[in-house]
């Protein structure tokens, strides 16, 4: 039985105990947010995607307000980190030094200087460490990509991918509405999609960005164009959009013989317009991308096998991208990658 210690339990944290409620192999161990609401598991915690099931049973679990004291006491295998973005170098390196292996939010960092001590710290320490861009799991976005892989309808003639939100102030404390720590939408939302930009097609050559700045200059609203030499792909990421609307999330990939089109908001989620026949609606696991990353974090430490779909590396190069994105749209150029 793999033992987990979860820090930070605002949305995403109360998203990954119910995931821990039903899933195998795993015993949440320790529970640990210096916010005594959170800590007691207080009703009322909003987000843009509904949190399913129970949390399980929690009476033996070990609660810390100190992470300090958590690390110190040390019984559980890995840490689960859901903490404001600002605080993913610290408290990686600080778990990963203590010989633990590490689950960390996306995005991995603020900036690449600090995501490059997280990998470097992961090195020395020998544990394992993954970030959750939870959409290399998510089994739409793994339908898409094996019919892209595999050719299935020709090569790809273009692609859109596109997640919109209304505005997030859920947070405790209201932390992601600071862009010093968020990074705002550009980095905080619009990263998912960059990352699956990235699985499915490779480095781009360079992006071009546009976007809705605020009075801090950082983007609430950003839409990019990647150069690959043989398609057309952007995608747009937005979070200034009205409670009324929620949220969707959207990808569209023409092919050769065939259009792959998938929408939030839309039943079936994911259809498949042929050129030839009639249009199919692709049954999909029940489960979603937190799930399945989760599930495969814990398989990995079970048997000792390093992470592959998320490394570290990958997250780093997202992080990247998406960084030069928003310095494209502050400077109104292209940035070469």
């Amino acid at each position: 039985m793999v033992r987990v210690a979860l820090t930070g339990l605002g949305f995403m944290g109360k998203m990954h105990l119910s995931i821990y409620g039903r899933l195998d192999g795993v015993k949440v161990a320790a529970l640990c947010d210096t916010n005594a609401d959170n800590l007691s598991l207080k009703e009322g915690q909003a987000g843009n995607i509904a949190i399913e099931g129970g949390l399980g049973d929690l009476s033996d679990v070990k609660r810390f307000s100190n992470y300090k004291e958590m690390l110190e006491w040390g019984e559980f295998d890995y840490v689960d980190l859901c903490l404001p973005t600002q605080l993913h170098r610290d408290f990686t390196i600080r778990a990963l030094d203590a010989g633990f292996h590490v689950f960390c939010e996306k995005p991995m960092a603020r900036n690449l200087a600090e995501a490059k001590e997280m990998m470097a710290a992961a090195k020395s320490s020998g544990k394992y460490l993954t970030i959750g861009q939870c959409l290399r799991f998510w089994p739409v976005y793994v339908e898409m990509g094996k019919i892209i892989a595999e050719k299935t309808y020709g090569e790809v003639v273009s692609a859109e991918l596109a997640r919109y939100s209304q505005t997030p102030t859920w947070s405790t404390d209201n932390w992601i509405m600071n862009p010093a720590n968020s990074g705002n939408a550009a980095l905080d939302l619009h990263i998912h999609d960059v990352d699956m930009v990235l699985n499915w097609f490779g480095r781009p050559t360079g992006v071009t960005s546009s976007g809705s700045a605020g009075k801090d200059d950082s983007y609430g609203h950003i839409a990019s164009i990647y150069d690959y030499p043989d398609k057309s792909v952007t995608s747009v990421g937005n979070w200034v959009c009205s409670d009324s609307f929620g949220f969707t999330m959207r990808a569209l990939v023409v092919l050769e013989k065939a259009v792959l089109e998938m929408d939030s908001s839309k039943q079936p989620l994911f259809t498949i317009h042929p050129q030839e026949g009639e249009r199919i609606a692709v049954d999909l696991d029940s489960n979603d991308g937190y799930y399945y990353e989760l599930k495969d974090f814990v398989e990995c430490i079970a048997s000792g096998s390093e992470p592959r779909i998320v490394t570290p590396e990958t997250a780093a190069e997202s992080l990247e991208v998406v960084l030069a994105e928003i310095q494209s749209a502050r400077n109104g150029e292209k940035i070469r990658l």
